[in-house]
């Protein structure tokens, strides 16, 4: 059972970061797609305060979801090894291709019925897209890391925990701008 809530509790901090990112992204392209066209963006006004809040609940979920990783102890030893590695991987790939599947139902089932513009179709492809380079990315971070300081373990954790703080520091930067900017747009 503990075992089952970490993974949860981790991948759901995970998502919540990428909702997040697709909710500013989706922000900026309605609102981009919408200038000049003034009966366009005051149907879209209404959607993008949905999305906008839809990003506040993801930051909570981020914040409460990355408040519960640090009540758990974090063996690096653990993280770094190999064959947890390829079980991470092939869990993440389940994962991705079941959103994907979910998302392209989804997907389909409103554009065949509502007749929604196709480049919102393209657009949650686009979404979806984003969540594959960021997973990939980590992935490529933790095995230089695991590979170039394995064999010591010390070294490893403080590696580590120095590189767990910069990154929530970019992470709380991004949200913070990000939600801004969202506000600014939404707001107006």
């Amino acid at each position: 059972m503990k075992k089952i809530l970490r993974t949860l509790i981790g991948h759901g901090h995970n998502l919540a970061t990428r909702c997040w990112a697709m909710t500013v992204l989706a922000v900026y392209w309605l609102n981009r797609r919408s200038l000049g066209n003034a009966e366009m963006q005051s149907s879209l006004d209404e959607l993008n305060k949905v999305l906008f809040y839809l990003g506040l609940f993801c930051i909570a979920v981020i914040i409460l979801a990355g408040s519960g990783r640090t009540f758990y102890p974090t063996d690096v030893k653990k993280i770094f090894d190999q064959k947890r590695e390829k079980d991470r991987i092939r869990q993440l790939m389940r994962m991705y291709l079941s959103l994907f599947l979910f998302f392209f139902i989804v997907i389909h089932w409103r554009f065949f019925f509502f007749g929604v513009v196709k480049e919102i179709f393209y657009l949650d492809l686009f979404f979806i897209a984003v969540m594959l380079p960021l997973e990939i990315e980590r992935s490529l971070r933790f095995r230089y890391i695991g590979n170039t300081y394995g064999k010591d373990p010390e070294k490893l954790e403080r590696i580590w925990k120095m590189m767990m703080f910069v990154w929530h520091i970019v992470l709380m930067s991004a949200l913070t701008a990000g939600t801004y900017w969202q506000y600014t747009i939404v707001f107006k």
